[in-house]
């Protein structure tokens, strides 16, 4: 089958092939009881699939997927063949079973139901963007009438954000991203009052030095999808004096080598959290796609063809970090 597939010494480097084998023979027994394959549609990608080497991450890239159901296991009773499902590429045993190839093996607990108003490839791209949103902004203590700041608001992560933000209730959504992405951004959000979302251009010192002079204190939720992400962006430096002050949560989703030393230490100060996304997102998908369907809004494809040339170009407009909202490989 087609596949992406980590290739070198340790899988740094992404090939296209045409001859991977198959993740599962025609016995059911190849599946465990609790795992579902899937003819995969449509794969979204992410930084993490070519920061991780194969040992961690597996053979096959990507994590995001959408697909139709072709076999189950014995105890994944809620799926049937036939079934539309989309989520994340994670298998019953916890390993990342690839999504970018034709067919992947995924657990029972980490897909959902694909409802008919969203494509395969909106529904790819909820995987890891969505599913990190909603975790991180309930990290964050996100509810009506909470104020958000949101860090990228044009990427994947931030659009997420934005939108799931504005569906669980905050009254007011800042947003920090370029000034070139404002209409972008607003025509994404699904907020309709002007006054409710507000936009600052991190190229403009002038507007930037603005918001933190007038916003100490005044955030329920700062969610920083910029930190760490390779530019050498530092927000969680400057930013977290705009929390409220014992209240206010400061979410991230990356960071400096020592914010993550300090993460695995268990010693991140109070008020301070990074985020991994949790696996067994199956009811959080479920409520991801309520909130979506509340006001209307759907992720921002660029959609690519799934060949060489494709992953290539794929790839190197992530990592140039080129890109609005999330890219989508249509496998079909």
């Amino acid at each position: 089958m087609r596949a992406a597939i980590r290739t070198g010494l340790l899988g740094w480097t992404i090939s296209f092939t045409k001859e991977h084998p198959l993740p599962a023979s025609d016995s059911d027994s190849a599946l465990m009881p609790t795992d579902i394959l899937i003819k995969v549609k449509s794969a979204a990608i992410n930084p993490v699939d070519y920061k991780l080497p194969r040992l961690a991450a597996g053979k096959v890239v990507g994590i995001d997927v959408s697909g139709v159901v072709e076999k189950v296991g014995a105890d994944a009773k809620d799926f049937q063949v036939g079934d539309s499902v989309f989520g994340m590429a994670v298998n019953s045993r916890g390993a990342f079973s690839g999504s970018l190839a034709d067919f992947a093996i995924v657990s029972m607990d980490d897909v959902a139901k694909k409802p008919d108003w969203l494509s395969f490839g909106h529904a790819a791209a909820l995987g890891t963007a969505y599913l990190t949103g909603i975790q991180s902004l309930r990290a964050g203590n996100v509810k009506e009438g909470s104020s958000v700041l949101v860090i990228g608001a044009s990427g994947g992560c931030g659009i997420a954000g934005i939108q799931l933000a504005n569906a669980m209730g905050a009254s007011r959504v800042v947003g920090i991203c370029s000034g070139k992405n404002f209409e972008f951004v607003r025509g994404m959000s699904g907020i309709e009052k002007v006054e409710k979302l507000e936009l600052v251009d991190y190229n403009d010192d002038d507007a930037m030095n603005n918001l933190i002079e007038k916003n100490v204190g005044k955030f329920d939720c700062i969610y920083d999808t910029a930190t760490g992400s390779g530019k050498g962006e530092s927000y969680d430096i400057t930013m977290p004096k705009l929390l409220r002050e014992e209240t206010g949560e400061y979410v991230q989703i990356n960071g400096s080598p020592s914010t993550w030393t300090r993460y695995f230490m268990g010693k991140i100060p109070p008020q301070r959290k990074l985020i991994l996304t949790e696996p067994k997102g199956k009811t959080d998908l479920e409520e991801i796609v309520a909130l979506l369907k509340s006001y209307n809004v759907k992720p921002h494809l660029d959609e690519k063809t799934f060949d060489e040339k494709g992953l290539k170009d794929g790839f190197e407009q992530l990592k140039g970090r080129r890109t609005k909202g999330k890219i989508v490989f249509n496998m079909d």
